[in-house]
């Protein structure tokens, strides 16, 4: 079983050094996010082992997901009820296209592939792109579009800073964080968390000490108990399961 993971920098899910569209074990330097990935696939077998340590994991970038959408005339033909949602084109194409390099690699290296897109749920750059079940479920149904069942959206709300400054709060950590999600996820808003995060570490952290912080353990990722997260755990857990054969 290998990861394929998809983010949107370095602060996330990570980056090829050299910089690159694509990469594997060796140029892929992961971020915090790839690291809770890591562990939380860790606790669904049930045993130690990482990937990201033993180069069992592959990378593509945001620009590579863009780059390698589905062609206009591709899209599959579905049918929409009154009151279904319209779907959010951005997070739905870049689901799309990561299923389908999950698919090539599983044939590629005849094994089993669990593809992990990570998007900020409410930032900035998100605004128009719908409410968060709206991106959540464009996500998987992309991944559903391309017929890939192991596909996995990673969507933090409304930022991933949300989880990390959970655990990491000076005062009651890992405690009442569902109001977290509540919070603007505009950088620019009145004490955003970004600076939040911030503060609680008495400074702005490299991408270094954010890995460290989970790798460390100073963040028990499977301790934070927040809506969004709890969706990506749950969903995590039912496809390691399904890989290895555990559920029908």
């Amino acid at each position: 079983m290998l990861l394929l993971l998809s983010g949107e920098g370095p602060s996330d899910i990570g980056v090829c050094y050299p910089a690159a569209n694509q990469c594997q074990a060796g140029t892929y330097q992961p971020g915090p996010m790839a690291w809770v990935v890591d562990q939380l696939v860790e606790h669904c077998q049930g045993y130690e082992f990482s990937h990201l340590e033993n180069g069992m994991v592959h990378f593509v970038s945001k620009s590579y997901l863009v780059e390698n959408k589905p062609k206009a005339g591709k899209k599959p033909k579905r049918l929409r009820g009154k009151k279904t949602p319209k779907e959010t084109t951005y997070y739905y194409e870049n689901a799309r296209s990561l299923a389908r390099k999950a698919l090539s690699l599983a044939a590629e290296l005849d094994d089993q592939i669990i593809a992990v897109l990570f998007r900020d749920g409410d930032g900035t750059a998100s605004a128009g792109r719908g409410e968060w079940q709206e991106k959540y479920n464009s996500m998987l149904k992309g991944f559903d579009d391309e017929g890939f069942k192991n596909g996995v959206a990673m969507l933090p709300k409304p930022k991933s800073e949300a989880w990390l400054l959970c655990a990491l709060k000076p005062e009651s950590p890992y405690q009442h964080c569902a109001a977290l999600e509540k919070e603007s996820g505009n950088d620019r808003s009145q004490n955003p968390l970004k600076d939040q995060l911030d503060d609680a570490l008495g400074g702005k952290p490299s991408t270094d000490q954010l890995n460290e912080l989970v790798t460390q353990r100073h963040v028990r990722v499977e301790e934070i108990d927040m809506p969004s997260l709890k969706v990506f755990k749950n969903r995590l857990r039912e496809v390691v399961e399904m890989v290895n054969g555990w559920t029908a």
